[in-house]
Formats: C-alpha cells, structure tokens, sequence
C-alpha cells in the first residue's frame, strides 16, 4: 500500500480508476524517479499486485460502470457488498469483520434493505455514490453497551427516561439548546395554522420543560462554552433567566462551584513567562557536507541554507499531497519539453506553421494528464496564445544562428573538490561564435537588479560553466547574450527579456568569485546551516514556497517583527 502511495498517489495523480494507478506506476518507473518517492522493483511489483487484487475486487462495480444504460438500485448494492466484502477477506478467504459490531451491523440492515427496495428504482452506476452517500448519511450507529459503567452520553429524549445522580449539563449557549426554530420556506404561520399544525415554538416548550426536568436530579452542573472558534457567545435564555432569579435572590454563592476547575484547567496551559526556542543551526562534519549542487539550488543555498542541509544532506524530499491537483512546477515541466521537442525537431528550419506544430506537441503531454478541468480550462488555452507569441518572435531570435542546444547538460570544477552542475534550456549559437543563453520560465520573471546582484544567479552561472568549457557539446566559448523568455501565456502570451544589465562576462566572473567564497565558508565544519531570512526582496519568493518552514520550526522561534519585515 505504501508503494501504491508513493508510486501513484503522492505525484500528480490525473488518471482514472486503478487504471490510472497502474499508468502512474509503469510512468513512475519507466522515468527512473530518483529521491524518496523512488520505488524499487520489488516495491513496484508489489504495487502492481496490489492494483490487480483491487481490480478483481472492484470487478462487479467495474462492470456495472462499463455499462452505459441504468441499473436497478439493488443490482448495484449486490455489487456493492460483494465488493466490500472482496475487500475485508483475509487470506482464509472469509470477511469475519465486515459485517460485525455495532456498525457492521448497521451497514448490513442498510444494504438487505436497499436490496431488497431497490427493485423498482433504476440509476446510472455513476450516480450510485452519491446515492449511496445521501441514504448512509441519515444513518445513526448507536453503541448498545455502555462505553463506561458510570459515565453516559444522553441527548434530551434518552435523558427523560433516566434517573442519575449527577447530571452535566453542556452546551448552554443561544443557538445551541435551545436550536432556534424556523417555520421554513413553504409554509407561513397563517398556513400552519390553518393546516392544524403546530407552531415552530413548541419545539422550545419541549426543549424547555426537558432542561426543567434535567435540573431535578440530585447534583447538576451547568456548562457553557464561552467563546466557539474564537468568537463569543451568548448564554442560553434558560441559563440568564436562572442566573437573574438567583441574583434577585442573593444566592449567587450558592451555585458556585465547591473546586475551582475552571482555574485548574487554565493553570495548566498558563505559561508565566514565553522564551522562544533557539533557531537551528546545524553543523554536520566536512564529510557530509555536499561536493556537488546545481544553479538552481545556489539561489537557495544563498537565501536559507537550512534548505540545503535538509534536503541535500538529510536527503529529505518533500511529497506531494494525496490526491494532489496538477501544479505550476508540472506545467512548466510540459511547457520546457515541449520546447525542447520543437527545437530538436526543428533545429535548422522552422515548420510552415510554427503555432500549429508546438501546439501539437504541447497538446500530446496535456492529454497524457486526463480529462483535467485545470489543464483543459486554463493551461492549454494559454499555452495556445505562447505558441502564437512565439511563432511571431521566433524567426528574429534564430536569424544568425548557427546551433541551437536544448536542455544542455553542463559541470564545472571549481578546483575546490566542489562541482557546479547545469542543464541550460536553450543555448544559441551566433554567427560570431558566441553563445547565448536562454531560461524559459512560466510564472514571474526575476527582476533584473535581482541578476545583477547575484540575487538569482542561475543565468550567470550557466554563463560561467559557458566560458570555461563546462557544455561539453559546446567547447569553450564567449556568452554574449542571458535572456529570459516568459511562457505565461499572459496578455500577449510571451516575453522575451534580457536577464540582466551587466555584461555576461562580467557577471560570470563575479559569480565564480562568490560562489568560491560560498563553498570554502561551509567547507568549515564549524559553519552551520543557519535558517535564512533575509531582508532582501530577492529571496521573498524562496521563503514563501519554503517546504522545510515546519521542520526548522521558525513559529517556534521567530518573533512577529520578524514575520512583518520577512514577509
């Protein structure tokens, strides 16, 4: 179950049924995922038997499903707990809970009774669940033997029968008991009255005289809530009557409380003084520490190098939510192999329809999502208006060209025993022998003050691994170009910008510089990897998305200054 979990469920799960599932697993290893969420060939074959014993114990609503005319609401509950009980059988092959306790039996009445009314009634089997869902829904499992040989949970009606010693009374609050009482949409007072039927306040004459006849036994607590999800609350009528009749009387000393338990329970949670924890600051030995990082994760590295100590020593990778819906990080995964596709399948000569044919190929990885409404909605109509953008822009960006590299894998060894790793989305070839780099990015640009101060510094160190001959297929050579192209798919669709106002070799040349300084700092084992929050506009975006907040416990330690300047 657990490899189902991680193979299908904890990604991007846009599949239908358990064929889906079993899509998502075979996809999952075909790509060889590396991390956490990998899964071995045991673990995978066992998730693919999982998947089949599932099959065959959905296989009589699966073939009901398969079915487009309706069926009889009983057929469907034979399947239903034939289904069920396939899912509670052992490996003796019987299902002795299923039907068993108090709620087991419940479920059982429901469905013989189900069966055997459900002869007259016909329904589309995808309508069943809802069905299903509205008749269990009415449903009340009552426990038949006490929880507790002293202690019962009554409501007003079982309460009139009983006689205890103690009675507790809860939740006397206006709204609460009494409920208020409404005469509905469909019958005015003047109609009720006319039909013989009584008025929506004898309801609070009953709730009444049961409060009245819950207050005779020999000891009585009266409780309330004062405030519900943070919001006050009103005493019940009942309850500020009593109280006004006891104040006239001047025995308000009467009905105290001989313990203090309201006092106790506070004084447990009182704190007398707050000393906020110490942030963390971790400092594993040299050896521990990584020799090897993409640019993508130096930005990071700069901004909170807890990050790196979690996720690149710890080697603990975030997953996904159950049941997640595909993501921005997703769409720009489509939308950079979509690219990457045309520009190898068009690396001279541009088709006749550039639109048309980076459509097409864009369309082929967003049908492979399923019947997604966020992927038909949003992401291919805005895919749409890229691909014209960029069909318009494409022609000036190659004129002069002479290659062009996609996803263009890069190392440079900083003669520290450190590498620095890339994969470059597109890299030009100009007519004088230079290069020029492009990032394509689907949400927002990064300002371009941000590049010049090495704020964001991908570009710039793809530039330095360019210059000293780190993209083995493309030697040694001059950047003369950093430029950002935006597939939004917003207002015009695209935008193409220059990353940044300084030279790329200039930059280049400053990145090595602190980046070297960088390394040789955590090199030391006394350098910890403190928990970054720094002022600087430039990392807002890193702290916002930051997926190891919870396991640094900044709440913890972080004082509400710092929130406000942080962000």
């Amino acid at each position: 179950a657990r490899a189902l979990e991680r193979g299908a469920f904890r990604d991007i799960y846009v599949g239908e049924g358990l064929t889906g599932a079993r899509a998502a697993l075979q996809a999952a290893r075909s790509g060889r995922r590396r991390g956490p969420r990998a899964l071995t060939l045991e673990e995978h074959e066992a998730a693919l038997g999982l998947v089949a014993d599932l099959e065959a114990a959905f296989a009589p609503l699966a073939a009901l499903a398969a079915e487009p005319s309706p069926h009889e609401a009983a057929r469907l509950a034979e399947a239903h707990a034939a289904t069920a009980e396939a899912l509670a059988r052992d490996k003796g092959g019987s299902s002795p809970g299923l039907w068993q306790g108090d709620a087991g039996e419940a479920l059982s009445v429901l469905l013989a009774e189900l069966i055997d009314a459900g002869h007259g009634l016909a329904l589309p089997a995808a309508d069943y669940p809802p069905f299903y869902r509205s008749l269990v829904a009415g449903e009340v499992v009552r426990p038949r033997a006490a929880l507790h040989p002293r202690l019962f949970i009554w409501g007003p009606l079982e309460a009139r029968l009983q006689q205890p010693d103690l009675v507790i009374l809860g939740s006397l609050n206006e709204g609460v008991w009494p409920r208020p009482q409404d005469a509905g949409p469909w019958l005015s007072r003047p109609m009720r009255d006319a039909l013989g039927l009584a008025p929506p306040e004898r309801r609070l004459g009953l709730a009444a005289h049961d409060f009245a006849q819950a207050l005779g036994a020999r000891e009585v607590y009266l409780t309330r809530a004062l405030k519900v999800d943070g919001v006050p609350t009103v005493p019940s009528r009942w309850l500020q009557r009593l109280l006004a009749l006891v104040k006239a009387a001047g025995l308000e000393n009467r009905i105290l409380p001989l313990q203090s338990w309201v006092s106790w329970a506070r004084q447990r949670d009182h704190a007398p003084s707050f000393e906020p924890v110490r942030p963390p600051q971790p400092r594993p030995p040299a050896e521990a520490r990584p020799r090897k990082l993409s640019v993508t994760r130096i930005e990071r590295w700069i901004a909170n190098p807890y990050e790196i100590f979690a996720r690149d020593i710890l080697k603990l990778e975030p997953l996904k939510a159950l049941g997640a819906e595909p993501d921005a990080a997703l769409r720009g995964q489509i939308i950079h192999r979509a690219l990457q596709e045309f520009s190898r399948d068009h690396p001279d000569r541009l088709p006749d329809d550039t639109e048309e044919a980076l459509s097409r190929i864009a369309d082929r990885h967003f049908e492979a999502l399923g019947v997604s409404p966020v992927v038909r909605a949003f992401w291919r109509p805005a895919f749409r208006r890229f691909a014209r953008w960029f069909a318009l822009t494409e022609p000036a960006r190659r004129d002069g060209v002479t290659g062009i590299m996609t996803e263009a894998d890069g190392v440079l060894d900083l003669n520290t025993g450190f590498s620095l790793t890339a994969r470059a989305d597109r890299i030009d070839i100009a007519a004088d022998g230079s290069a020029v780099i492009y990032d394509y990015k689907t949400g927002k640009l990064p300002v371009t003050s941000h590049v010049d101060g090495l704020f964001a510094p991908q570009l710039p160190l793809e530039a330095l691994i360019a210059e000293e001959g780190g993209f083995a297929d493309l030697g040694r050579r001059p950047v003369s170009g950093l430029v950002y192209i935006s597939a939004s798919g917003r207002n015009e669709g695209g935008e193409e910008r220059e990353a940044a106002n300084t030279a790329p070799s200039i930059l280049a040349h400053e990145a090595r510089a602190k980046l070297t300084a960088l390394v040789a700092r955590y090199a030391d084992p006394a350098t910890p990897y403190e928990v970054g929050r720094r002022s600087a506009p430039a990392f807002r975006r890193i702290y916002k998305y930051d997926e190891y907040e919870h396991l640094a416990r900044i709440k913890e330690w972080l004082t509400q200054e710092a929130e406000e300047d942080f962000g």
